[in-house]
């Protein structure tokens, strides 16, 4: 909207002729990538949500599945979750206790959550489409690898599920 780039234009002090706005719909190739590709920043939210002392994560790594893009936004934005969700990986570096680590590693998968099973889009609408509604520990790749820094341990949480990235990308 007119009034938000007017309001970037105001506060960095530019003229109007110096902002440059992209918009990547969640329907466009574009869009999908750069959804998916915050799958890393989706399990970091999950641990602050976990309650996982964000201090003791020293790095990390993820990929996901590129979905099919949609020219429906719903359709769009059930694949790009569901990429995450369902085909999402994380590699997690941990400093402190095994038994912290393993906790995570056991916590993070995106099937810990009470509405995992289903494609997004269905999810969502069962919900009437508010967001708030939805279990936030959905919110998370579907494959946790956790390894301690400290010990040199690794712990592996969740699995990948094909079936279901069928069930959301075929349709």
């Amino acid at each position: 909207p007119p009034e938000i780039a007017q309001k970037v234009v105001d506060r960095c002090g530019i003229a109007p002729e110096q902002l440059t706005i992209i918009l990547t719909p969640t329907s466009s190739l574009a869009g999908g990538v750069q959804i998916v590709a915050r799958v890393l920043e989706v399990a970091l939210h999950k641990v602050h949500e976990l309650k996982f002392p964000l201090g003791d994560i020293v790095d990390g790594a993820a990929s996901a599945p590129l979905p099919p893009p949609s020219p429906d936004f719903m359709t769009a934005m059930g694949r790009t979750n569901d990429a995450i969700l369902f085909g999402g990986q994380v590699q997690l570096y941990v400093s402190g206790e095994d038994d912290a680590a393993r906790s995570l590693a056991e916590q993070l998968p995106s099937a810990s959550s009470r509405d995992f099973g289903k494609p997004f889009a269905k999810v969502f609408k069962d919900y009437g489409y508010d967001f708030y509604k939805v279990d936030p520990m959905l919110f998370s790749p579907a494959r946790a690898v956790v390894t301690n820094v400290s010990t040199g341990r690794s712990f592996v949480g969740g699995e990948l599920h094909p079936a279901l990235l069928d069930q959301s990308f075929g349709g």
